[in-house]
């Protein structure tokens, strides 16, 4: 076939790495909701996806956004511009398997004929190309997942349902090409492995890069769904259409992110017929709702994600507004340290401080609340030394006006204490009254935590939460405080591959604001 000059140069822009939504808006078709055959048009939220892939990547999404259709896309167009590519697409079910196979299919066979490679095989959801490449579609569990291969694109649908799946994740990652990339996607399931994943991603924690896609914007794709359920509410409520008067708290804080009239009234007929939980779960509009722990939470879950909706997206101070940051904290600001209110001359600060070993596991967590009890900062790092961590703490007591600490005794707790008291001279650490086994009365410097006195200062920072006498501007801590339960034998502390380091600091600041603790400096 012979190229003019000019579609010559339009192929080798398409050929190029960066294009690859007009490569495959120009060459693959998709079956449509209306069964018709059609180009591939991307939706907003696809755009986003296939535009900010990197390496590793981890999808938090609603459902039937179309995601898996694009890496389809995306593991045809690998095998054709980069020959001798291999590509995985790893489903949680026979049946999700096959759905995907069949779509891969579909979407190859309707490359135009001088475009489409010849295949050696096109079955047992496999297709091999005469140009060494091959896409595989095959189940989670499968003992050949990636065996022998070495993958260009892998894609792990429902990641969130697998079993053994940090097990398969490790098997699959060491099959991974230098220049390859990795996808996980999935719904919510619960708190397990994926959820870890995926809040480690946001938090800058591993090596992913983290995607949340929720209902709302996703709302190109269900257009006709919503003019169905419009029809079908108005038959149940005398012709009449929702309005803003009707809606709740939660609904008008969907309204806030964008949510329609429509898309409420499909939402309403949604939650009657499977429940609010199990929407929050499949149809998320938030990533911390999309985690629903059906376990002894501690904390209000919902009351959790309403005040995480009301935190804007990177809500602490650039550090060029904080002129007055002292070289040490100014060192760890934006990674470690985040400031989310100016601080007051004049004002009384409490610092609840929960100690790790820094040995790369459990955080260092300091907690900086005013005396009206606003979190207006936060410091966490699990890779700082007790030693390193008294001088940090030091320095950030001094900074919000001498503060008041109350330093868990646990873990490093104890050489930091004597650090702050001797090398430093810090004068204002809550001294806890104690009795000796004379049942004499003695003070310690810090806070010894026990079944007894953690359940105290845990159920106080309940109270405190639940009836907002407490305002909180850490989207960390929220997810700790959604991770924290009450197991059957009385024990309180995150659920299994959690942390609740913050949860644990926050308490120790709230029971010293609590019990009105100051000393002279």
């Amino acid at each position: 076939m012979s190229l003019s000059i000019e579609n010559a140069k339009k192929l080798k822009y398409l050929w190029q790495d960066g294009h690859e939504i007009k490569w495959i808006g120009a060459f693959i078709k998709i079956v449509n909701k209306d069964t018709k055959l059609v180009p591939f048009i991307f939706t907003p939220e696809q755009k986003e996806f296939v535009e900010g892939l990197n390496k590793f990547n981890i999808v938090l999404k609603s459902r039937q956004l179309g995601l898996s259709v694009c890496t389809v896309a995306l593991s045809i167009r690998q095998c054709i511009v980069y020959p001798n590519s291999c590509c995985l697409l790893v489903s949680h079910d026979q049946k999700s398997c096959n759905t995907i196979f069949d779509k891969l299919k579909q979407q190859f066979n309707s490359l135009p004929d001088w475009l489409r490679p010849r295949t050696i095989a096109n079955n047992r959801q496999e297709i091999k190309m005469t140009n060494g490449s091959k896409i595989t579609c095959v189940c989670a569990g499968n003992k050949d997942v990636a065996r022998g291969d070495t993958l260009h694109l892998v894609h792990l649908s429902e990641f969130a349902f697998w079993k053994m799946s940090k097990k398969q994740l490790n098997s699959i990652t060491q099959a991974l090409a230098p220049d390859g990339k990795l996808i996980i996607e999935s719904t919510a399931n619960g708190l397990n492995y994926f959820h870890d994943l995926y809040f480690q991603a946001k938090n800058n924690e591993n090596s992913y890069k983290s995607f949340f896609f929720n209902w709302i914007d996703g709302s190109t794709l269900f257009k006709k769904d919503y003019v169905n359920s419009v029809e079908i509410y108005k038959a149940k409520h005398n012709n009449k259409i929702l309005t803003k008067e009707e809606l709740d708290d939660e609904e008008l804080e969907l309204t806030r992110l964008g949510a329609s009239m429509e898309q409420l009234m499909w939402r309403r007929l949604k939650v009657a017929s499977s429940g609010l939980d199990a929407f929050h779960q499949e149809y998320p509009s938030t990533d911390i709702e999309a985690f629903i722990n059906t376990g002894a939470n501690i904390f209000n879950n919902k009351r959790i994600t309403d005040v995480q909706r009301s935190i804007p997206k990177n809500n602490y101070i650039k550090k060029d507004n904080l002129i007055d940051l002292p070289v040490l904290l100014k060192k760890y600001y934006g990674k470690s340290f985040f400031i989310y209110k100016t601080k007051k001359v004049g004002e009384r600060y409490f610092i609840g401080v929960d100690m790790s070993e820094g040995v790369g596991q459990d955080f260092s967590v300091c907690e900086v609340f005013s005396q009206d009890g606003e979190q207006v900062a936060e410091f966490y790092n699990n890779k700082i030394k007790p030693y390193q961590m008294a001088e940090i703490i030091d320095t950030l007591g001094h900074y919000y006006n001498k503060a008041i600490l109350n330093v868990e005794r646990a873990s490093g707790g104890n050489s930091v204490i004597e650090r702050l008291r001797y090398t430093f001279k810090y004068q204002r650490i809550y001294k806890q009254k104690l009795f000796d086994e004379n049942n004499k009365m003695i003070t310690r410097l810090g806070f010894d935590t026990n079944a007894k006195s953690k359940g105290i200062i845990i159920n106080d920072f309940v109270e405190n939460f639940d009836t907002g006498a407490i305002q909180i501007n850490s989207v960390r801590l929220l997810q700790e405080m959604q991770v924290f339960e009450i197991s059957d034998s009385g024990s309180m502390g995150a659920v299994s591959g959690q942390h609740d380091d913050s949860v644990m600091a926050t308490a120790l600041a709230l029971y010293i604001i609590k019990h009105g603790i100051n000393y002279k400096w």
